[in-house]
């Protein structure tokens, strides 16, 4: 999924990014004809924004879910997990952008356990968690993740749950757009 910003809440933010600049890698940011997975021009890593006051308002806007989370685990931070956390405003999805220079961080621990636990609590709420690499996308579940492959923004997805001899399972699969 070509990810861009993600407006996540308008509440005011519960933390400061501090010395994290991982959305300015991980996004694309169209104002700035920024390619997702690429640091930004403006970006001083590890220090912030160089063109702080004229910011596109898609950087503005946006607050990754560990800024807005004061109950989500310092290790979480972006710049120590390499995932950048935002919530879909069209479903409320959960979705976490990886650095693709550690496409398997998400996989360690205590990602992938906190991942699959988050996602039971979802569940309940009729939400998902969909982890990216790049345009690749992985549902994650409370068995564990369910991969779908490439993604655009466009596509959703659809979840069939199935029973195998080890028990409850996943599939999902991407619906294109009009599809």
């Amino acid at each position: 999924m070509e990810p861009s910003l993600v407006t996540t809440t308008a509440t005011p933010p519960a933390r400061a990014c501090g010395t994290c600049t991982m959305c300015c890698k991980v996004y694309r940011i169209e104002d700035l004809n920024k390619p997702a997975g690429k640091w930004c021009t403006h970006c001083a890593i590890g220090s912030g924004c160089k063109i702080y006051d004229v910011r596109p308002q898609q950087c503005r806007t946006f607050d990754c879910v560990w800024i807005q989370d004061p109950s989500m685990p310092d290790s979480w931070k972006p710049e120590h997990s390499k995932i950048v956390f935002s919530v879909w405003p069209a479903t409320g999805f959960i979705y976490g952008q990886v650095d693709p220079g550690a496409p398997f961080a998400w996989q360690k621990e205590p990602y992938l356990s906190g991942l699959r636990a988050w996602s039971e609590k979802l569940l309940q709420e009729r939400r998902h968690i969909l982890i990216f690499v790049g345009s690749n996308a992985t549902l994650i579940m409370p068995p564990g993740p369910v991969p779908i492959g490439p993604m655009s923004p466009q596509d959703g997805f659809v979840v069939r749950e199935t029973f195998t001899a080890r028990g409850k399972d996943y599939v999902a699969t991407r619906v294109a757009q009009g599809g």
